[in-house]
C-alpha cells in the first residue's frame, strides 16, 4: 500500500491538539493496516500456488487455502475502511481550514 498522502503544512499547523492525534492516529492506523493487508495476500498466494502444484489436495488443505483468501479479503475490507476515514477526515479538515 502506497501510504497516506500527508495534509499541507498550512493546515497541520492550524489543527488543534485532538485533531492532530486523531491525525497521526489514522495515519499510523492506515500503514499498519496496509501491512497487514499485504502479508496476508502474500501468504493466501504462496499457498495457493503451493495447492496448485498437488494433483488432489486433501479436503484439510482447500479448506486452509479458503480460510486464507477469506482473510485476505476481510484485510482488504479493513484497509480500505481505513482509508475512507482518513480521507473523509482529511476532506473535513481541508473544508474547514481554507
Amino acid at each position: 500500500m502506497k501510504g497516506p498522502k500527508p495534509l499541507p503544512k498550512k493546515i497541520l499547523s492550524e489543527l488543534n491538539k485532538r485533531e492532530t492525534t486523531k491525525y497521526e492516529k489514522l495515519r499510523e492506523k492506515w500503514v499498519k493496516t496496509g501491512d497487514d493487508m499485504n502479508q496476508t495476500q502474500r501468504d493466501s498466494v504462496q499457498y495457493g500456488r503451493k495447492i496448485d502444484k498437488i494433483k488432489e489436495p486433501t479436503a484439510a488443505q482447500k479448506k486452509k487455502d479458503q480460510k486464507l483468501i477469506d482473510a485476505a479479503f476481510r484485510a482488504f475490507d479493513k484497509a480500505s475502511q481505513v482509508e475512507d476515514d482518513y480521507v473523509a477526515f482529511g476532506n473535513k479538515m481541508r473544508k474547514k481550514y481554507t
